[in-house]
């Protein structure tokens, strides 16, 4: 290795900026590009001559590396590890059969805890082809992409669900703030207060006020618990029903406060609070309220006129 070729592998692992101080995301990704560094350091001071294969391997790598840094510099996390999970694959090329046969071993292991079922049965067909032997470059890079791609799916997904947690800790502290102005105006006094006569108008505002919250906690709950094993579609989607949801609560609170004051559903003495409830109960879990609805709906039809 000549003394050009030995400063220009310096400088890669010189080239990586450290990360801020309590950050672990980036010092994380820090310690990731030095390790693709000395990787390609290492390939680059192997003895002998490189092919021109690998001579262009290595390029690549190291443009790779220069995108993965830059990426790092403005924060794209999902960008740099792509770029750095691209060289892992690039460097394949370089591997001795017992090297690939060694990280073949690791990522099928990887694979077969980790992955979903089609991309559990792709490394095992991959894995079938390479029996009685090393695997060839083809096959390594292609069960590590299927690795790679699986790990980059569930980052992306908890990105979508952390790019969530702005807008509804915002709803939650207008919605807290909200119902303390209220309080404070004597909105709820009719509640505690029993000369106050009631009108439907009471009822009802309340009732969608309640039927929002019992939303927006629905959405804050699933939140907490969010699938990272749904599809990407699913989570992005859920960003539009964090903002939908607690309308729908408040909407279904309307025909819950009518029915019931009308008599067209029958629950027997209905008073404000039980009313009130169920809304909170609607806008809270509307399908299992709407499921109870037909139930009750069904016994009744059910029942001799």
């Amino acid at each position: 290795m000549t003394n050009n070729e030995e400063a220009r592998s310096a400088e890669l692992m010189n080239a990586v900026d450290p990360a801020p101080p309590r950050q672990p995301q980036a010092t994380r990704l820090e310690a990731a590009l030095i390790d693709a560094a000395r990787a390609i350091r290492a390939v680059e001071e192997r003895p002998g001559d490189k092919s021109p294969e690998v001579q262009a391997m290595l390029a690549r790598c190291r443009e790779l590396h220069a995108r993965a840094r830059a990426a790092a510099a403005r924060k794209s996390h999902f960008v740099a590890y792509d770029c750095l999970q691209q060289i892992e694959r690039e460097l394949v090329v370089a591997l001795a059969d017992d090297e690939r046969t060694a990280l073949m071993g690791a990522y099928l292991a990887e694979a077969r805890a980790k992955l979903n079922e089609w991309r559990r049965a792709a490394a095992d067909a991959l894995a079938a082809s390479a029996r009685g032997g090393a695997p060839s470059v083809a096959v390594l890079q292609a069960l590590m992409k299927n690795v790679h791609a699986s790990q980059q799916n569930r980052q992306h997904k908890i990105e979508l669900v952390q790019r969530q947690a702005p807008l509804l800790v915002g709803l939650l502290i207008g919605a807290v703030l909200f119902f303390s102005a209220w309080a404070l105006a004597g909105g709820f006094e009719w509640l505690i207060n029993e000369d106050t006569d009631v009108t439907l108008a009471m009822v009802l505002v309340t009732g969608v006020l309640l039927g929002f919250f019992g939303g927006l906690l629905s959405v804050a709950f699933s939140a907490v618990r969010a699938d990272l094993a749904a599809s990407i579609l699913e989570l992005r989607w859920n960003r539009a029903i964090t903002v939908a949801r607690p309308f729908i609560g408040a909407a279904v609170a309307v025909p819950i406060v009518l029915f019931l004051q009308s008599g067209l559903v029958n629950l027997g003495s209905v008073t404000p609070a039980l009313a009130l409830a169920l809304c909170f109960i609607g806008g809270f879990s509307e399908r299992w309220f709407l499921a109870q609805v037909e139930r009750i709906a069904g016994a009744s039809e059910g029942k001799p006129k």
